[in-house]
């Protein structure tokens, strides 16, 4: 066995001499662009299935399916973090050709996996047993229909944390392309099989078992890639180790508390809209965070292909390297977030009432929810680099810290206050707002040996010229046509649209993605 780990830590050697860039920066742009076009596939699922909810099943049931998720989002705590140890961990052993230390690294993650997977089946059992007591009286009769759905994802999690070391060997090796490949792919067949539920006449708990099926499959073909992906990867009870676990855990746990952050944020919040306001306000709410929530996914397709790079940079003492990528990153994701945002806040409320009704139309929650989570997108790879080198521990204190400032707001805004939706937007995004437009590029400024206010200056000044010309026809738009904000949306986004195409084309695009781009459509051309 010692022979074959030297054997393949010499292919490594061998495959950096050769050329190949173990630190995965000549895959970032191609992974990046897998991560987007495989996430378009779950934006568009996510306007498809909650209208299909709403049309056929109600928006009190809606309430619940979202309920649900956000009690069962609370299991993955159990993971702590493990994942991205094991992200980061391989990334770094493969670039020292290190592959009895990836071995190490995947076979007492899954290890302690596998035992995490069985505490949330515990988990779920529990929860949905107590379900009557915790929530019978919001829920009313529809309260075993939850049980049974918070069961059945419960134990679809279970799966996923049990063999969630796959997933994230494939990330660690750089390929974030296949990855979201196999994650778009079975996402587009359990859209369709449950669409395909609901004309039937399908409830809730139908939806979930689909949910169920379709994670058992994806994560099969999860263990099968990276075992190819992976070459010399192997799992051993006897390579796991208290030693290895111990380093698993001492990073997972500063990644651990950026996810309880999150959970904070917008699973506690759902949950406190459930008790304060009952389920059908809880389905007005999440639609906006939701439309908030796919432009932060796509910044964080950006930014989590930063981690194992930064590692690796790490790895090689390239502090320069992570300046560039740091900045470069950071003023990228300026220019994807700004224009989206803007959007969401001149006509939030024409996007609701095109997507969902004339009852989710409510302008003002989207516009607070845009804007307050702005500064926490923008800052998205920061983030992501400091964990790649193992000091995100402030950050996550500092992000934990923001959250329960907003969920304590929350309460407040709820309970004596009654603001309603529109306060509670206001009470989750400002201390995230504060906390990333002051602390964290600080941090982050201080640790790569950067000037915060030439930092700032090289994010912002490029996107805030470029992207003015684009503000300009939203507004213009919905003035023009104030009485039919539908119209002034075609319009405006239209007219945007080219304007800042042109300017992003001449002006943003690197070189390389925009020849890229053109042999393409000229090799389409030529096909046609």
């Amino acid at each position: 066995m010692t022979k074959q780990f030297q054997d393949d830590s010499n292919n490594y050697k061998q495959a950096e001499k050769t050329g190949e860039d173990l630190t995965g920066r000549d895959r970032l742009v191609s992974n990046v662009i897998f991560g987007w076009s495989a996430h378009f596939v779950f934006i568009i699922a996510g306007f498809i299935m909650p209208r299909m909810i709403d049309r056929r099943l109600g928006q009190e049931l809606l309430g619940v399916w979202d309920l649900a998720w956000s009690l069962v989002s609370y299991f993955g705590l159990v993971q702590a973090g493990i994942g991205s140890s094991v992200n980061r961990y391989v990334a770094r052993y493969r670039a020292a050709g290190d592959i009895s230390g990836v071995n190490r690294i995947v076979s007492s993650a899954f290890c302690v996996l596998g035992i995490a997977g069985l505490l949330v089946l515990g988990l779920t059992i529990a929860v949905s047993l107590l379900l009557p007591q915790l929530f019978g009286a919001r829920l009313e009769e529809n309260v075993l229909e939850a049980q049974w759905v918070v069961f059945i994802l419960g134990i679809s999690l279970a799966i996923e944390i049990s063999f969630g070391t796959f997933s994230a060997v494939l990330t660690g090796c750089h390929r974030w392309g296949l990855h979201n490949i196999i994650k778009s792919g079975w996402h587009v067949a359990t859209v369709v099989g449950m669409v395909l539920a609901l004309l039937q006449g399908g409830s809730l708990p139908s939806l979930a078992v689909i949910h169920f099926v379709v994670i058992v499959l994806a994560f099969t073909t999860r263990v099968i890639l990276a075992h190819r992906v992976c070459e010399g990867l192997r799992l051993r009870p006897s390579l796991v180790g208290w030693g290895t676990i111990r380093k698993l855990f001492v990073f997972g746990g500063k990644t651990l508390i950026p996810s309880i952050s999150n959970l904070l944020l917008n699973q506690t919040v759902s949950i406190l809209i459930v008790v304060y306001l009952g389920p059908a306000v809880l389905a007005l709410y999440a639609r906006p965070q939701a439309l908030v929530r796919h432009i932060n996914t796509l910044v964080n397709k950006m930014a989590m292909t930063l981690v194992p790079t930064s590692s690796s940079l790490q790895r090689t003492n390239n502090l320069e390297g992570i300046r560039a990528l740091l900045v470069k990153s950071v003023r990228y994701s300026f220019y994807m977030v700004l224009p989206m945002v803007l959007v969401l806040v001149v006509f939030g409320g024409p996007v609701l009432q095109f997507w969902m009704g004339s009852r989710y139309a409510n302008g003002l929650v989207p516009a607070i929810l845009a804007a307050g989570y702005f500064a926490m997108m923008v800052q998205s790879p920061v983030l992501m680099i400091l964990t790649g080198m193992n000091a995100h521990g402030r950050a996550g204190m500092a992000q934990f810290v923001a959250s329960l400032c907003s969920v304590g707001l929350t309460v407040l805004v709820l309970g004596p206050l009654g603001w309603g939706l529109a306060g509670v937007a206001v009470a989750v995004t400002l201390p995230l707002t504060i906390m990333n437009l002051v602390y964290l590029p600080y941090l982050i400024c201080r640790r790569v040996g950067l000037d915060m206010r030439r930092y700032f200056l090289h994010i912002m000044a490029g996107p805030v010229v470029h992207v003015l010309p684009f503000t300009v026809c939203l507004v213009g738009a919905r003035f023009i046509f104030h009485t039919e904000p539908l119209t002034g949306l075609v319009w405006g986004g239209a007219l945007g649209s080219v304007v800042i195409a042109v300017l992003y084309w001449r002006y943003v695009l690197p070189r390389r993605i925009k020849t890229w781009i053109v042999r393409h459509m000229t090799m389409g051309a030529s096909s046609a």
